[in-house]
C-alpha cells in the first residue's frame, strides 16, 4: 500500500479524490506553475533562516524522496543518541509517515517545530501539524510541544533579515492534540481510498474545490460545467450552489423568477439576449464632477513575502514604477509622462532611496489641482498612504494626492455600464476588451502586472536572465498601455 504523506493526508482532508487521483492518476495533474515555483523558492529560503535560530543540527533530509528509510533510521538513531536538534526528521508508523522542519530538544522538552511560508496560522497548518503529531506519538515519539514557526507579519526591515525579527514561533499543542480523534477518524476513512485502486471515490464538485486550497484537478472534475455557467454570476453569495443543486447549470437557464441582483439580472440577460446596460444619467453625473487637469495613474509593485527594501514589511506593496497620463483639459491633447526606479536600488548600500526617488518624481509630474484617475483606486491610494508613513517630511504631499482620486471602476463596479463581453467582472481586463475590442496587450513582451511584478522582483535579486535594458523598455510599455487603456475607457464614456 501507498505509504500516506504530510501532503497527500492534506489533499485527502480536502477531497478523497484529491487524494486518489495524486496516487493513481497522475497524468491528469497540470505542471507546477511559475508561481508555485516561486513560493516554492521563499519557502526554501525562510527554511534556512529557521535553522538559524537552532544551529548546528543534524540534517535527516533524504538522498532520494522515493527513499525515506534512511531518514527513519538516522532520526531514531539520532534521537537515542541525544542530538539536540534534527532538520527534516522523519517518522513512519502503520503506512503513515510525516517529516518534520526542526525537531529540537530544550530543558528536557522535546519540540516538534513547523516552518510556514506565511504571517499567520491557519487552519490547514493545525491539520498536518495533527497528523505530524499522531505519527510521532505512535512511532514512540511524543513531542511535548508542537510550534508553528511563521513569518512576523509585524517585522520591518533594516539591513540583514534577523530570523529572531523575521520569524515567530506559535504554540500550537493544544489545537493540535484536539484535533486527535479527528486525525484518526480521517485516517481510516483516507486508507480506505489509498486501499482500493479500482474504485475511484464518488465525490460530487461543491465548495471544498477550492477551499483550502484550489484544487489541481477541477479542470477534470468541472469539465461538465460549461463555460457562462451558474458559478460566473458575481456576489453570488451561495446562489450559485443553490441553483446548481437543482439542476440548473448554465446562466441561460435560470428562470425568469429566480431572484437575482440587477448586476447578476444583467449578465443573465446579457446571456440570453446580448442585452447591453447604460445607465448614461449615473455615469454622466459621476463624471461631470471631474475638474481638469486630469491625470491618469497607475503603479506596479513588487511585495515579496521576504523584504528586499528597509522600511518594508513581509508582502508589502513597493512602488518601483509608474505611469501617467495627463489631460490638461478638455481640448488638450494628452500629455505622457513615466518613471521606472533602478533595480540596483533596493540593494543593501545604495544611497538611492527608490521610494523616495518616486516620491520627488511624483512632485514633479503632479500639478497641484485636478482629479486623479486610477482603475481600482483604493489600490494606488494605500500604496500612498504607506508612503507618507515611511516619508512624514512629505506626508502633507502624498495626502493632498490621496485626496483627490476618482475611481473609473465605480460605474462597472456598480453597474451602471455593463456588456455581454464583460462576463462577470468588473477589472479592466475584462471592461476593456468589451469596449474597445481593438485595445491589446498582445504585442507586448510583458502583458500582465504579475510578470512585470516577478521581472523586476528578479532583478532586484539578481536572478534575472535577459536583456535588462530592453527589459526596461518593455516595463514602460506594459505600464503605459495601462493608462492609455483607462483614457479609452473614459473617452468611451464621456462619448455617451
Amino acid at each position: 500500500m501507498p505509504t500516506i504523506s504530510k501532503s497527500r493526508y492534506v489533499s485527502g482532508v480536502q477531497c478523497e479524490k484529491k487524494l486518489y487521483y495524486d496516487l493513481y492518476r497522475k497524468d491528469l495533474k497540470p505542471p507546477i506553475s511559475e508561481q508555485q515555483e516561486e513560493l516554492f523558492s521563499s519557502g526554501n529560503f525562510i527554511g534556512q533562516l529557521a535553522q538559524k535560530l537552532y544551529p548546528n543540527g543534524k540534517d535527516a533530509t533524504p538522498e532520494s524522496y522515493f527513499d525515506f528509510c534512511p531518514s527513519f533510521e538516522s532520526t531514531k538513531e539520532w534521537i537515542n543518541a541525544g542530538v539536540e536538534t534534527i532538520y527534516e526528521a522523519a517518522f513512519f508508523y502503520d503506512d503513515v509517515m510525516a517529516a518534520l522542519d526542526i525537531l529540537h530538544h530544550q530543558n528536557g522538552e522535546r519540540w516538534a517545530i513547523e516552518v510556514k511560508s506565511s504571517t499567520d496560522v491557519k487552519e490547514y497548518h493545525i491539520t498536518d501539524a495533527s497528523l505530524q503529531y499522531w505519527v510521532m506519538t505512535n512511532a514512540g515519539f511524543k513531542p511535548d510541544k508542537f510550534f508553528l514557526l511563521h513569518v512576523n507579519n509585524e517585522f520591518v526591515k533594516n539591513g540583514s533579515i534577523d530570523p529572531k525579527d523575521f520569524l515567530t514561533l506559535k504554540d500550537i499543542t493544544d489545537r493540535v492534540i484536539e484535533k486527535q480523534d479527528e486525525t484518526i477518524k480521517n485516517l481510516i476513512r483516507l486508507k480506505n481510498v489509498v486501499n482500493n485502486k479500482e474504485t475511484e471515490p464518488l465525490v460530487k464538485i461543491s465548495k471544498h474545490c477550492t477551499s483550502p486550497f484550489i484544487c489541481n484537478y477541477m479542470h477534470h472534475c468541472w469539465k461538465h460545467i460549461p463555460e457562462n455557467s451558474v458559478f460566473s454570476l458575481p456576489y453570488a453569495r451561495g446562489k450559485d450552489w443553490e441553483l446548481y443543486e437543482k439542476g440548473i447549470l448554465a446562466l441561460s437557464s435560470i428562470p425568469d423568477e429566480v431572484d437575482l441582483s440587477h448586476r447578476q439580472r444583467l449578465q443573465v440577460e446579457g446571456i440570453k439576449n446580448g442585452s447591453s446596460y447604460v445607465d448614461k444619467t449615473a455615469i454622466k453625473d459621476f463624471i461631470s464632477s471631474w475638474t481638469y487637469p486630469l491625470y491618469f495613474f497607475d503603479f506596479e509593485t513588487v511585495f515579496p513575502l521576504i523584504p528586499v527594501l528597509d522600511g518594508t514589511t513581509p508582502m508589502q506593496q513597493v512602488p518601483f514604477q509608474y505611469s501617467l497620463h495627463i489631460k490638461p483639459d478638455y481640448h488638450s491633447e494628452m500629455i505622457h509622462r513615466e518613471f521606472l526606479t533602478d533595480s540596483t536600488s533596493f540593494q543593501s548600500g545604495s544611497t538611492l532611496n527608490p521610494r523616495k526617488a518616486l516620491i520627488e518624481q511624483l512632485k514633479a509630474d503632479f500639478g497641484p489641482t485636478g482629479r486623479i484617475v486610477a482603475y481600482n483606486a483604493s489600490f494606488e491610494m494605500d500604496v500612498l498612504k504607506k508612503l507618507a508613513i515611511a516619508f512624514p517630511e512629505d506626508k502633507e504631499f502624498l495626502d493632498g494626492l490621496v485626496s483627490r482620486f476618482v475611481d473609473l471602476l465605480i460605474p462597472f463596479r456598480k453597474a451602471w455600464y455593463y456588456k455581454p463581453e464583460m462576463g462577470n467582472s468588473a477589472s479592466i481586463k475584462f471592461v476593456l476588451p468589451a469596449i474597445a475590442p481593438e485595445f491589446s496587450y498582445k504585442d507586448l513582451e510583458i502583458s500582465n502586472g504579475g510578470l512585470a511584478s516577478n521581472t523586476f522582483l528578479s532583478m532586484i535579486l539578481n536572478t534575472f536572465e535577459g536583456d535588462e535594458a530592453a527589459t526596461r523598455l518593455n516595463l514602460l510599455a506594459y505600464c503605459e498601455r495601462d493608462t492609455l487603456g483607462m483614457v479609452v475607457i473614459w473617452k468611451h464614456l464621456m462619448d455617451l
